[in-house]
């Protein structure tokens, strides 16, 4: 073995301890009593396949199926150096590049080999190597590291399930040093192979590691990306999942194919634990969340970034509140997608006041949910929650970011808080009172973000209809909302120049492409919603949409409240069957074309009389005009025109109906942005304008983050070159 200078010998017991104990149980071994290392008696390598104690296994492969189906197909291959800069990794410190060589010169040459009989007597050696530079570290204690110290803790869970983790057996597990070695704490998770595992992966592999980052994703509420190491034949790989697609790098040998090593071997495996011992130093909030998690945080803090004329900010965390903090214990249950958008939501308190906080992951070509509410909140919209903070934590990682906003809470969900206390009342002047409230505020939040703002929610819901123990109505979640770029809604230039200025104002405070993002919205008209409450167009694929297909999920929204209510199921109700979107349209149509039984095919067997009027006006509105009932003919024609909105003014207040009356027909016709048609040329803004002045900004020069897109060789960080692969 190589003789190490004094002042390197601190260092590499360190190393040296962590390394056999993280390398060892990667590849499927456990320690024993003495100092040596023997076969697992229960390993990841051979035809056996691990039982999991939870959930069961029919369960278990219905999940890997559908996350294989899922991730499959959003896959790219990188290098280690386009690792560094696409993941924004610290640098790798100075003397621990030019010491690396000389650091895991030892450890390279006594790598195991490719052969199970030997990985034993290997690990053996490796073993009394680092306990040999242990008693050299004890002498030389009084010098400085050269490397940074390894603050996670190794364990190995291939023979029982990792606590909170819903059954999962992970083969090695770096957790947070100093917490409980529960899923809550996993920082990294490797998973070893005997045989090479090739590119593409194959369907058993990627979905068992798909599985175990889902569940990272799930239970660990700061995570930026999930990284997992794969140790397959005599490779290690370093597989990264993003909200938008998963990357695998190629990290080199961790052992050694032949006996007969030769020089080159050793370099090869030396510079893969040099970059190995790189990544699992790194702090968590450098690798894999937004802030520092290791010592267990109950709250976030938030701060806008100085000097930014922008919305973009930062995250601490920590085990104490502060003035500012939020605390983000009280976590509510939602789905979790394996990829794409995201949203995190936390009941908490913030500067005394009942709050919601909301971490969002969303593509960075589509609209900002905080960006949206500054534009309903300069047009004074009605019906919104408070915003008690707001920002971007992540501007663009891998085509999505990461903002968050603080809410005010606003009660209860429309279905908890109509059916409480009223089980079995249809026919209570009680109930009637509700409904035509949730119905009134509604109707007149909806109205005024289309005429008054130029914004369509186009997710209206059972869960985004909030009430409040008042009965105050707030309308929550826009983030699916549109931005309608439509001047035909202003009065003269000078209104649609305010307009326009504060749309480009708002875009670069959050940093995106207003007109790309205005194009992209219009894109996804129909696939935005929840399928349950879809109008009858987006139902059927219409590209555009308009406040009345807003107005018909919360008929729909009404409709299945009220059907909740119901002491008995009816056998012939299908209004709420959802089987697939064509299906529904049809069925939809079907039932809304029977005037007098429309609400017993959605489940209504009997209310009120005053509840069966206003029902029966909302479906007039909307389903029938001078020609009949056009509930079939909006399949084929969204444009097809609506009702009377006289038919609303018993439910609404007198602005509401004023508003309707006058800009009533443009704002329910469908309608695509104005950007399709004309371009959108930046402006500069004026001195100070009615719209301008409802945004507080700062003035510092901001600072463009470009990627460079260069072609070239790059330089390794530990001394070689490699060349960006073509992807």
């Amino acid at each position: 073995m190589a003789d190490y200078p004094e002042q390197l010998q601190t260092p590499i017991s360190q190393i040296g301890r962590n390394f056999v104990s993280s390398l060892a149980t990667s590849l499927g071994q456990t320690r024993s009593g003495g100092g040596a290392f023997v076969t697992s008696a229960q390993t990841p390598f051979g035809n056996g396949t691990k039982k999991l104690l939870s959930p069961d296994k029919k369960k278990l492969e219905k999940r890997r199926e559908w996350l294989y189906s899922e991730l499959k197909d959003r896959g790219e291959t990188m290098n280690f150096n386009r690792l560094l800069r696409n993941l924004g990794l610290p640098p790798v410190d100075e003397p621990f590049k030019e010491n690396a060589p000389k650091l895991f010169q030892s450890l390279a040459e006594c790598a195991p080999f490719l052969d199970k009989n030997k990985m034993a007597q290997t690990f053996n050696l490796m073993h009394d190597e680092a306990m040999r530079h242990n008693e050299c570290s004890r002498k030389a204690a009084r010098h400085n590291q050269l490397v940074p110290e390894l603050v996670y803790e190794v364990a190995e869970y291939q023979a029982k399930e990792i606590p909170g983790s819903g059954g999962h057996k992970m083969d090695v597990v770096f957790f947070y040093a100093h917490q409980s070695m529960n899923i809550n704490n996993v920082h990294i998770i490797v998973e070893a192979k005997l045989a090479g595992v090739g590119d593409p992966m194959d369907e058993k592999t990627f979905a068992q590691i798909a599985d175990y980052q889902y569940c990272l994703w799930k239970k660990q509420r700061t995570r930026a990306f999930v990284p997992v190491f794969l140790v397959h034949g005599s490779q290690l790989d370093l597989v990264v999942f993003t909200r938008g697609r998963w990357y695998r790098m190629g990290l080199g040998p961790i052992c050694h194919e032949r006996q007969a090593m030769c020089t080159q071997d050793i370099k090869k495996v030396r510079l893969t634990m040099a970059r190995l011992y790189y990544l699992i130093t790194l702090p968590p909030e450098s690798f894999g969340h937004i802030c520092d998690v290791s010592q267990g945080q109950q709250y976030l803090r938030f701060a806008e970034i100085a000097g930014e004329d922008s919305i973009v900010a930062a995250v601490m965390s920590s085990r104490e509140p502060s003035a500012d903090s939020v605390n983000i214990t009280g976590y509510v249950e939602r789905f979790v997608h394996p990829q794409g958008r995201l949203a995190h939501v936390f009941k908490t308190a913030f500067r005394m006041q009942k709050a919601i906080l909301k971490l969002s992951w969303t593509p960075v070509d589509r609209t900002p949910e905080g960006a949206i509410y500054e534009v309903l909140e300069s047009a004074d919209v009605e019906g919104i929650p408070k915003v008690f903070g707001r920002g971007l934590l992540k501007e663009d990682a891998f085509g999505f970011r990461l903002e968050y906003l603080i809410l005010e809470d606003c009660g209860k969900q429309v279905g908890d808080f109509v059916t409480s206390g009223n089980q079995g009342k249809l026919g209570s002047d009680e109930l009637y009172s509700i409904v035509k409230d949730v119905v009134g505020q509604t109707l007149r939040c909806l109205a005024q973000a289309r005429v008054k703002a130029n914004i369509l929610h186009r997710d209206i819901s059972m869960g985004n209809i909030m009430v409040s123990c008042d009965g105050a109505v707030k309308i929550i979640d826009w983030g699916y909302a549109k931005v309608i770029d439509d001047a035909s809604f202003d009065a003269s230039d000078e209104a649609t120049r305010d307009r326009r200025v504060l749309l480009d104002t708002i875009a670069k405070r959050w940093k995106y492409d207003s007109a790309k993002v205005l194009q992209n919205e219009d894109d996804h008209d129909p696939l935005t919603g929840t399928p349950l409450y879809m109008s009858i167009p987006v139902l059927a694929g219409a590209k555009k949409r308009g406040l009345a297909d807003d107005v018909e999920s919360l008929f729909y929204v009404i409709l299945h409240v009220l059907t909740k209510l119901q002491t008995t199921r009816n056998s012939a109700a299908c209004g709420f069957d959802y089987h697939d979107n064509k299906t529904q349209v049809m069925v939809r149509a079907g039932c809304l074309a029977l005037e007098k039984h429309f609400l017993h095919f959605f489940g209504i067997s009997s209310c009120s009389d005053d509840l069966r009027r206003l029902l029966c006006d909302l479906r007039k509105f909307l389903f029938v005009n001078s020609d009949g009932c056009i509930a079939s003919g909006l399949v084929i024609d969204p444009d097809t025109p609506r009702g009377a909105v006289d038919l609303l003014q018993p439910y609404v207040d007198a602005n509401t109906m004023r508003l309707l009356l006058r800009k009533g027909e443009a704002a329910l016709t469908p309608v695509k942005s104005a950007v399709q048609v004309r371009s959108i040329e930046p402006l500069d803004p004026p001195a100070s304008g009615p719209l301008v002045n409802n945004l507080s900004r700062k003035r510092a020069k901001s600072t463009e983050l470009t990627e460079s897109s260069s072609e070239k060789s790059e330089e390794d960080p530990f001394g070689t070159v490699s060349k960006r692969p073509k992807n």
